[in-house]
């Protein structure tokens, strides 16, 4: 099991096993009201659906190479699907279990069961919003929309229309296409001057992208289509039998993007000249916190851009702009993406959050340090856990404004 300490493998699957062990516990006491043979079937279904679902992930920990070098993302979705279905429900149900006993020690049985019918209820509650963000939620595309205000804004583009998507990777779609459709056509509604495409676009494999070719060079822009690669589209996850391979693979990525109209740029700007007017816009390739490797250069890539010329930086890592940008640069607005904002979270009353908090401060949506703002998309696809619960596919619509009384 290449790459995967034993230490861990032992640790993980003695977790797995006290789970099921714990949740059979608490599901035997739970069904002792029922007949023997009710309770016979019940416990059978039980030990079966454990058996299958742990079965399945000794074969993939002990196939790492069918995950880590497939060109099919089917079993490796399956694999981590039925995990979180099977896995995180009863977690909380054998952790609520473990109360539950020890209510009956100090308060009696009564207790116990009312615990224990709470819990089930909640287990099938958790299934529910999982199931919900894998074969819907990963679904319903949002479209957000952001007014932005700056001192230095050309008062000639203002309400300029930009348009972000990030994160896209098509592996995660296999051959379906109906995210793709739907997004051209409110893409074509929304008709920006400007499509931003802020890296990710596959999640390993050029050949991800056939099929999907279409809709790529479908997706409007009045004055161009931009993009940056992202941590996935490097290659950097993958066993390659050589150096040229991997390199191969990023030049047919970056092709794809170029033939559907995209201008790619890696460590470099371009001048946007709209009306009598005109700003620089950056593209650094891509920056992370270890492991992800450190590819960008800002230095260079605002290399000749005039003094007084408004600056937007497109950053695939939003962990960039607090390391690089805001320390070093004035750059106003950087856009990034990466996080999918955890593809899990709560955004009800007003209220955001994701557990992907604790490692990216910067995990989704608008943020401000003093006269500099960072939008962070949460992306379009979805990678490792194939669903989204609460952080839906989005396509960001950013209107710029020179600041005005509003």
């Amino acid at each position: 099991m290449r790459g995967i300490p034993s230490s861990f493998l032992t640790i993980f699957f003695a977790l797995v096993f006290l789970i099921e062990l714990i949740s059979f516990s608490g599901m035997r006491v739970l069904i002792n009201q029922f007949s023997k043979k009710t309770r016979t079937y019940l416990s059978i279904l039980f030990i079966l659906t454990s058996l299958l679902t742990t079965g399945l992930l000794l074969y993939s920990f002990a196939n790492p190479e069918l995950i880590r070098q497939t060109r099919n993302y089917t079993f490796f979705n399956f694999v981590i699907s039925v995990t979180f279905l099977n896995l995180l429900p009863k977690f909380i149900f054998s952790l609520l279990t473990l109360t539950s006993f020890l209510f009956r020690w100090f308060a009696g049985k009564r207790w116990q069961i009312t615990i224990l019918t709470g819990s089930f209820i909640i287990y099938w509650g958790i299934f529910g919003i999982f199931s919900y963000g894998i074969f819907w939620g990963r679904y319903n595309l949002n479209v957000i929309k952001q007014d932005l205000y700056f001192d230095n804004w050309p008062k000639q583009l203002d309400g300029l229309k930009i348009v972000q998507l990030s994160d896209i990777h098509l592996g995660s779609f296999g051959k379906h296409t109906d995210l793709m459709e739907k997004t051209v056509s409110i893409i074509k509604n929304i008709n920006p001057d400007l499509l931003l495409f802020t890296g990710d676009l596959v999640n390993n494999f050029s050949e991800e992208v056939k099929g999907f070719e279409p809709y790529l060079k479908q997706l409007p822009a009045r004055y161009g289509k931009y993009a940056i690669q992202g941590n996935h589209d490097y290659g950097d996850y993958s066993n390659w039998p050589d150096s040229a391979s991997k390199k191969r693979n990023l030049h047919l990525i970056q092709s794809s993007l170029i033939e559907a109209g995209f201008k790619l740029l890696l460590n470099q700007w371009d001048k946007i000249s709209i009306k009598d007017t005109s700003f620089a816009l950056i593209g650094v390739e891509n920056w992370g916190h270890p492991p992800f490797p450190q590819y960008a250069n800002l230095d260079l890539a605002q290399k000749g851009i005039p003094g007084n010329s408004f600056r937007i930086l497109m950053s695939h890592d939003p962990a960039f702009w607090n390391s690089i940008v805001v320390p070093q640069t004035d750059i106003p607005l950087t856009l990034s993406a990466h996080t999918h904002g955890g593809q899990f979270g709560i955004m009800i009353a007003g209220i955001q959050f994701s557990p992907i908090y604790f490692t990216q401060k910067n995990w989704g949506g608008l943020y401000k340090s003093d006269n500099q703002i960072l939008y962070v998309n949460r992306g379009l696809g979805t990678v490792g856990f194939s669903g989204r619960i609460e952080m839906q596919p989005e396509i960001t619509v950013l209107t710029l404004y020179r600041t005005k009384n509003h």
